[in-house]
């Protein structure tokens, strides 16, 4: 063998599988126990210059990593920060309370505190300017520095240093929270054994919000077997529940207290009973108005309208069209000062029925001006003070009356059947409470009979007690409408347990003015196919579009009280013409009174006589007929007054009318 350590390898061998060494003769001295001639394999050596260049790279790249983690908290912190700051300094927090700014007193708060929040940075940067001042200050008096050299720039660099650092360890913290926005609160929910409520507005899906409605029940010893969002509409959530041990009425006991635990609006927590299972309810959490997005109604064209037809009055909150059907009803609506009686509910049945080719109204107030606006269209001109209240009530009693005989002569059936010529008459009473004795006695008188006449009539207050009422007579109108009304009210209007069962009108908040306007215009409805405790909404006319649409129907013409009606109850002195002016008199009974003398052979007759003649003529249009009547119906034809006719009736000159005095008309 050679002992060379290091020889040579002849040409075209295939290295792969040599293994590097050498040659090791151990020396004699050494003590070790190997062989001569040994090959050790060479152990790998890294160069130190490679060592170092790997320890700077792992330096580098922990540093790179650190920096730019750094920079990726520093950035989303800052991100965020400015977030909040818009919302800030735009009051977005106070829109979201209010609801949006659907009315120019929400764009009023939010202006001010928009300005209250510039003052307030205006001020923080003031105090940290003079704060940098101090410091700068403090480090050339104390710290032995001069005015002049790197002392003023140390201030300001300490306070963007401590800045930076909240910034980015915001930022680090927004990172590790994507759940949570960063407007939103975080609540104190990590301890999952938690029962306590939190507010509906740190959820951000539907499973948060199960949460919510869960715990606020629990906390309110409210049990429940399931808790199951349906969803999100826009201004309310939709919760479905199934209760264990309790009732819907003891869930509504405490909707106060759950107005509080989800922070919603008084009122927000709304309850929806299943008639059908006891345990089943649904809970609708309000966040805003649920009628901000209703779009404005439109007036509908002249004597386009049929009253057997459902018609458009509004909305429900579940976005439901509010459709009635007027024929047959009688219509009850309740509601304290500022909930809006008159301009909108009342004001949207007058739009309707004086758009009816087959409907006639009046309007009836005896201390305010009722519907005004609405002057031209309805049948007489506004009924105002108890007097004139009395009057036409009255009148609609004998109307009622006398169109049972008018509807069995015509084979009409067991009720009235509207037409042009024969129309409805609804008679629209504000303010009922305010009504003499009388008159209430009349409209009680018209509300039990007036239904098979085709009279319906509409009452509006702001109780309804049986004082205020005339009588026990709330629960005997057909649709009951409750805007925001007293506590005392629900039973009388809406019946035994309808609190209970979610109808809780006491919670609607009326409007302070015109630009706060609260829950004014949104109501609970009871009548046929309405039995549910949801809110409506009630459509808002402008008074720019009522005015436009009183001047086109007064143009177009419009029903008025049919003849047979009028003859039937004995007021014929109230009779149209035909021509859709309001005239004074009808020249018929000129005709009538002188085929009256004609029949019985003479050419003159006492008042008296002419009076009772008549009667036995035509029952059905002269009933009750009195010589006073008689007088002013044939002054108001043209007939004149009662003249002497000298020797008549056994009489020497008593007064009377002379047949050719009637003829000539």
């Amino acid at each position: 063998m050679s002992l060379d350590q290091h020889p040579e390898f002849p040409a075209g061998w295939d290295l792969d599988k040599v293994i590097p060494g050498e040659l090791h003769v151990p020396d004699d001295l050494s003590g070790e126990d190997i062989a001569p001639g040994i090959v050790v394999p060479y152990q790998p050596r890294p160069a130190v210059l490679s060592k170092a260049g790997s320890a700077a790279m792992v330096v580098v790249a922990k540093t790179g990593r650190a920096c730019g983690l750094t920079a990726r908290w520093f950035s989303t912190g800052a991100a965020s920060v400015g977030f909040l700051g818009w919302r800030y300094v735009r009051a977005h927090d106070l829109q979201e309370v209010l609801g949006g700014m659907s009315k120019s007193s929400d764009w009023n708060k939010v202006d001010i505190v928009r300005k209250q929040r510039w003052k307030t940075l205006g001020w923080s940067t003031g105090f940290t300017a003079g704060l940098n001042l101090v410091g700068w200050w403090a480090l050339v008096k104390f710290g032995g520095m001069t005015a002049l050299d790197w002392s003023w720039t140390i201030p300001p660099t300490l306070t963007a240093a401590v800045a930076a650092a909240a910034v980015t360890l915001y930022g680090r913290y927004r990172l590790s929270r994507p759940d949570i926005a960063p407007q939103m609160l975080v609540a104190d929910q990590d301890n999952p054994e938690s029962d306590e409520p939190f507010p509906l507005a740190v959820c951000t899906d539907h499973e948060q919000v199960a949460e919510c409605v869960s715990r606020a029940l629990a906390w309110e010893g409210v049990g429940t077997r399931a808790v199951r969002v349906l969803g999100f509409h826009g201004r309310f959530w939709e919760v479905d529940v199934v209760l264990k041990g309790s009732t819907p009425g003891k869930v509504n006991a405490v909707a106060d207290q759950l107005d509080a635990h989800f922070n919603v609006k008084q009122g927000g927590t709304l309850i929806d009973p299943d008639p059908a299972e006891s345990a089943h309810i649904v809970l609708r959490l309000v966040t805003g108005n649920p009628f901000d997005d209703m779009p404005k109604p439109s007036v509908h064209a002249p004597n386009s309208l049929d009253i057997a037809d459902p018609h458009n009055f509004g909305r429900c909150m579940d976005g439901g069209s509010l459709d009635l059907v007027l024929e047959g009803q009688r219509i009850l609506v309740i509601g304290v000062s500022g909930s809006a009686k008159s301009t909108g509910v009342l004001r949207d049945l007058a739009e309707v029925i004086t758009a009816c080719h087959n409907a006639i109204a009046l309007d009836m107030d005896p201390v305010k001006d009722g519907l005004r606006e609405f002057e031209g269209v309805m049948a007489v001109p506004p009924i105002r003070g108890n007097r004139a209240c009395e009057e036409w009530l009255a009148h609609l009693v004998k109307m009622a009356s006398g169109r049972n005989v008018v509807r069995n002569r015509l084979g009409m059936g067991d009720t009235w059947v509207a037409t042009t010529k024969h129309p409805a008459i609804f008679a629209l009473v504000d303010e009922f409470i305010f009504l003499s004795p009388k008159a209430k006695e009349s409209f009680i008188e018209l509300l039990r009979i007036g239904k098979q006449s085709g009279i319906y009539v509409v009452a509006a207050g702001q109780d309804a007690t049986s004082d205020a009422m005339g009588d026990a007579i709330a629960d005997t109108f057909t649709l009951r409408v409750m805007l925001a009304a007293r506590w005392d009210d629900i039973r009388l209007v809406l019946g035994q347990g309808a609190a209970a069962k979610g109808y809780r009108p006491d919670r609607l908040v009326p409007a302070q003015n015109k630009d706060i306007k609260n829950d004014a215009g949104q109501s609970y409805i009871k009548g046929p196919g309405l039995d549910r405790p949801l809110l409506y909404g009630w459509n808002e006319h402008s008074h720019h579009g009522i005015k436009q649409a009183v001047a086109d129907r007064k143009a177009a013409g419009r029903p008025w009280f049919d003849r047979d009606t009028l003859a039937a109850a004995g007021l014929l002195h109230l009779a149209d013409g035909g021509s859709g002016e309001r005239v004074v008199g009808d020249r018929r009974i000129a005709s009538d009174a002188a085929e009256a003398m004609a029949e019985a052979g003479v050419d003159r007759m006492k008042t008296e006589t002419l009076a009772e003649r008549l009667a036995e003529r035509a029952p059905d249009a002269y009933a009750d007929l009195t010589a006073a009547e008689l007088r002013k119906l044939l002054k108001d034809a043209g007939a004149g007054p009662p003249v002497q006719l000298g020797e008549c009736e056994g009489e020497k000159n008593p007064r009377g009318y002379k047949i050719e005095a009637l003829t000539v008309l």
